[in-house]
């Protein structure tokens, strides 16, 4: 391809430069060297020595690319704040690769506050790049997905340390929040439901209730607030067999407490669950 042919960025084609890019789609970027060497660590890579005439070819897109380059000049920089995730992540992974210094930060910065749409693909960011803290932030999110699609996404360096991390909610779920002493038929502390005689079983009706919710897997210890609110089924119940029930008739107090209580104890045990980043 001759030089007339070659497609160049808009924003990179400077004559002054003196190394040339091709992005993996085709465009060209002419770059400053100086600019690498004072912004950059891996930057053209350390086994390039590239002269002005000659072209380094990068695996990456010309959309990263031209973000990127961004980063090596003098100039406010992006604050990268309504940049998609399928666009700030590879320029994130191409950051790290090439040690942009200026992008690594706030690349890392963004992805920390998407962890709740992909929680996954940033932990698998952050333990390749050794970010431990936002390896431990994005991992119990992790919990509530499927685990064959966590399977799937996490590398293979990370499956083992990611087997005994869920070991470890497993236990908290089968040892803790599956466990009531009484079984359920009367409260914890011994005592008999206060509701009215009618209904001295509320105490076993929420049991049943909350453990089929529990029942359902280790995801649920990342759901308690979906699992203890049993204000719906209450109603249900007095309706069902009430004929003087009344909408504003609430839970037993007794009942609270104890719901309330099965809930902590859950969390204080969840809150013994070591990091993820202790298992790498």
């Amino acid at each position: 391809m001759s030089v007339e042919e070659r497609r160049y960025s808009p924003k990179f084609n400077s004559p002054s430069a003196d190394i040339t890019f091709k992005s993996s789609d085709g465009i060209f970027f002419q770059i400053h060297r100086k600019n690498l060497e004072v912004c950059t660590e891996g930057f053209p890579p350390s086994d390039v020595v590239a002269t002005k005439d000659e072209v380094v070819e990068l695996t990456e897109t010309s959309t990263t690319l031209e973000l990127l380059f961004q980063f090596i000049y003098p100039q406010r920089h992006l604050a990268l704040d309504t940049t998609p995730f399928d666009i700030l992540y590879p320029l994130a992974e191409a950051s790290e690769k090439y040690q942009v210094f200026p992008a690594m930060n706030i690349c890392h910065i963004r992805l920390r506050d998407m962890v709740d749409e992909h929680p996954a693909e940033i932990s698998v960011y952050a333990a390749k790049h050794h970010y431990p803290y936002l390896v431990s932030h994005v991992a119990p999110m992790m919990i509530s997905m499927d685990p064959i699609k966590v399977a799937e996404i996490l590398p293979p360096h990370l499956i083992v340390p990611w087997t005994r991390y869920v070991q470890e909610w497993t236990k908290v779920h089968q040892h803790t929040a599956l466990v009531l002493w009484r079984n359920g038929r009367t409260h914890e502390t011994g005592s008999s439901c206060e509701s009215h005689a009618n209904y001295e079983n509320a105490w076993a009706l929420f049991t049943c209730i909350c453990m089929r919710r529990l029942g359902s897997g280790i995801q649920t210890l990342r759901a308690l607030d979906e699992v203890f609110d049993v204000s719906q089924d209450w109603m249900s119940f007095k309706a069902t067999f009430d004929h003087t029930y009344r909408a504003t008739v609430p839970v037993p107090q007794c009942c609270q407490n104890d719901l309330a209580a099965w809930r902590k104890k859950i969390e204080d045990a969840i809150a013994t669950i070591p990091k993820f980043s202790t298992f790498l």
